[in-house]
């Protein structure tokens, strides 16, 4: 979401931009928004883009009306800028018919639908795919709108997940999670004041919510979960973006169906269901290449026993003549419990269980594609309790984590061209000082004084609290306190925010690795490097450093690991990348020759190993300011390796030279300095032993 969301309240409010063409590039959002995050609760944005600016306030109320979240812009170049880079499935309603501005909107991945609102238009030259009409009424613009959403909602708005697909794992474990624990009293209550946070200023919606609390009885959950706009809605929503945190709210919702359903008495004998969509080419090809594999939906995923209405729905003309009708056509049995609900409108639809697994039995393309599949009951649940058993002694909580990370390899976030990349090591970012709150005015005083206790405690009292304060807190735990409990505390949560706001993740992610490097924890260190490095490599400003630096920390989780000719290979990765890049970090450079040498020593290539060590050394001894702690581990490391080769003389004075380091980083080293003291002490006697051979030789 976009930083034009900052009111504390949801009435209209305006930011002005200046750009060289004009200085009225005005946009007013009438979303929802919370005091310290920016989180649309709809699954679609309403952008209203008012060029002639003589739009009536009852005309956006309406809008809200409809759909919670309507951002409007008086300015073409702003609002391209916001849709391009959103997220969001957009309806977008515009006062220009511009041939090149609807070409260009047409184009955007996020835009849904396309309506033109223009008194003097009643036709354009050109085909969209997306344009649903051109409309000189308001009243028709919106009966139509609302037709079209309820369409979007019945023949688009689903996700699915293959069993090949991170997220199946994730949904089938996040249900045995909630439904193995006991509610508390008051879930309904917290799921009731965040619709109210959420919905204020929004009257319609408000009194929604009203009845919701009033009127909600468990037995008829599975009514209220398709009441429409609400809980509908904000629950889709949660089900169609998933993470632990924005599904809790409707946490209560969801295990009351879950329940219902699992409580449905067996039926006798088999059936079919039906639903009509329209889907994407590839995503007809994600079917056929998942022939007889398991697939599951984001949801309770719903369907009908009407061949005819499914049909027509598929078929529905005028929405998207990009997109290809499909009709599921599903095989009942008795083993899985399903809810039939009849709607407002008179149909009724048969409901299927958060996590129901299907089975892909064929896919026959045409005008009208048919995707025949079966039910596979307990076929998803066995593969997640696989991977349980594969991963004895993680909660869920961990394993759920740990899922929603490797996730995102799958779709990496691009780095908005206003943010820059800093180094991993480097997560300080310029901030003008009228952004600077008085605590953490107070906090860089402390530091200055290495006072970091005190600077912690000035951080803490910030609010509200930021991504880039979470960072620095995590860094000055991590590297000055080497408290990497609360460090790991203070990544995880700036990463859930950055995974809300759509923020680059590539540092935090890097440095949730190094945390659990430093506990030991190999895995998941080597999971959180591996989500990083996609990240860093499709980054819109490419930073070679940064990915050698990924690299480099993937390979020393390798070694850790023992997988010797693994890190050998990310490190060689590393190097390469330095090399061709000519890299002005002397450190990086530094830090990637050293670990090739460490490898090549441990792989008992000593010889590969002095070459590529003594280079390292060049690079460090020149490095300002040096890291006195990694030159004396390469110097004996280089003793070490003399020692293999022989080279006695040598050895000792590359073990007495890293002695002579650690007398001066004492006692931080001491340990470290202990065996290098040892290894020299082998040396001494060795060259005592030789002496004596040959004296009496």
């Amino acid at each position: 979401m976009t930083s034009e969301n900052n009111s504390n309240s949801k009435q209209t409010h305006q930011s002005t931009t200046v750009t060289p063409l004009s200085d009225e590039s005005t946009m007013t959002s009438t979303c929802a928004t919370q005091s310290d995050e920016n989180i649309n609760r709809e699954c679609v944005t309403f952008v209203w883009l008012d060029l002639r600016r003589d739009s009536i306030g009852n005309f956006i109320g309406t809008l809200r009306g409809i759909n919670d979240c309507v951002r409007t812009f008086t300015d073409v170049s702003t609002c391209l800028d916001y849709i391009k880079t959103s997220q969001e499935k957009i309806f977008f309603v515009s006062s220009s018919s511009n041939v090149e501005l609807l070409n260009t909107v047409n184009a955007c991945i996020a835009v849904e639908a396309i309506f033109v609102l223009d008194p003097d238009t009643n036709s354009i030259r050109a085909e969209f795919s997306k344009l649903i009409n051109i409309f000189t009424q308001q009243e028709e613009l919106i009966r139509v709108l609302k037709t079209t959403l309820n369409t979007f909602e019945q023949i688009q708005l689903e996700k699915f997940s293959f069993e090949t697909d991170k997220m199946f794992l994730w949904w089938h474990l996040w249900k045995e999670e909630i439904t193995s624990k006991k509610l508390k009293v008051n879930d309904k209550n917290e799921l009731v004041e965040q619709a109210r946070h959420d919905y204020r200023g929004n009257t319609k919606w408000l009194k929604l919510v009203d009845e919701f609390n009033k009127s909600y009885r468990t037995n008829d959950a599975v009514r209220w979960c398709f009441r429409v706009p609400f809980p509908s809605r904000p629950l889709r929503y949660a089900l169609m973006s998933p993470t632990v945190k924005l599904l809790s709210s409707y946490q209560c919702l969801i295990v009351d169906v879950i329940r219902i359903l699992q409580q449905q008495s067996k039926r006798v004998g088999h059936g079919q269901v039906y639903r009509g969509m329209k889907l994407s080419s590839e995503l007809i090809d994600s079917f056929e290449t998942h022939i007889d594999q398991l697939v599951c939906m984001n949801g309770f995923f719903t369907c009908t026993k009407s061949r005819n209405i499914e049909l027509q729905l598929a078929a529905s003309p005028g929405y998207r003549s990009d997109l290809s009708s499909v009709l599921f056509k599903i095989d009942l049995d008795a083993s899985v419990p399903i809810a039939e609900l009849k709607m407002e409108h008179g149909s009724t639809i048969v409901v299927f269980d958060i996590a129901t697994s299907f089975r892909v039995v064929c896919v026959n393309r045409g005008s009208m594609s048919i995707i025949k599949m079966k039910i596979a009951a307990g076929e998803g649940k066995k593969l997640a309790d696989d991977h349980k058993e594969k991963h004895t002694g993680k909660t869920i909580k961990i394993l759920l984590d740990e899922l929603s990370i490797q996730r995102k390899l799958t779709t990496p976030l691009l780095v908005s061209p206003k943010q820059s990349t800093s180094p991993a090591n480097n997560i300080e970012v310029r901030v003008d000082n009228s952004e600077i709150s008085e605590h953490e005015v107070e906090a860089r005083k402390c530091l200055k004084h290495g006072d970091v206790d005190g600077a912690i405690r000035a951080y803490r009292r910030i609010r509200p609290m930021s991504i880039r304060i979470l960072k620095l807190m995590g860094r000055l735990f991590a590297d000055e306190k080497h408290e990497y409990e609360n460090a790991l505390e203070c990544y995880e949560q700036a990463l859930r925010l950055q995974e809300e706001t759509g923020e680059d993740m590539g540092d935090t992610l890097s440095r949730l690795g190094l945390i659990h490097y430093h506990r030991s924890e190999y895995d998941l260190a080597l999971k959180y490097h591996l989500c990083a490095l996609p990240l860093y490599e499709s980054a819109q400003i490419y930073d070679s450093s940064l990915i050698a630096t990924c690299l480099t920390n993937i390979s020393n989780v390798y070694q850790a690991q023992g997988e010797l000719h693994k890190a050998l290979d990310y490190a060689q990765r590393a190097w390469t990348l330095c090399e061709s890049h000519e890299s002005e970090n002397n450190m990086i450079v530094a830090k990637s020759l050293v670990l090739l040498a460490n490898i090549h020593h441990e792989l008992g290539d000593d010889g590969q190993a002095l070459k590529i060590g003594t280079r390292a050394l060049t690079f460090l001894e020149h490095t300002r300011p040096s890291n006195l702690s990694q030159t004396a581990e390469l110097l004996n490391t280089l003793g070490l390796i003399q020692m293999n080769l022989e080279d006695l003389s040598e050895a000792r004075h590359y073990f007495e030279r890293a002695l002579k380091i650690y007398s001066h980083i004492a006692p931080t080293e001491q340990e470290k300095a202990a065996k290098t003291e040892k290894s020299l002490q082998c040396v001494l006697e060795m060259q005592h032993n030789i002496e004596n051979l040959q004296h009496y030789s």
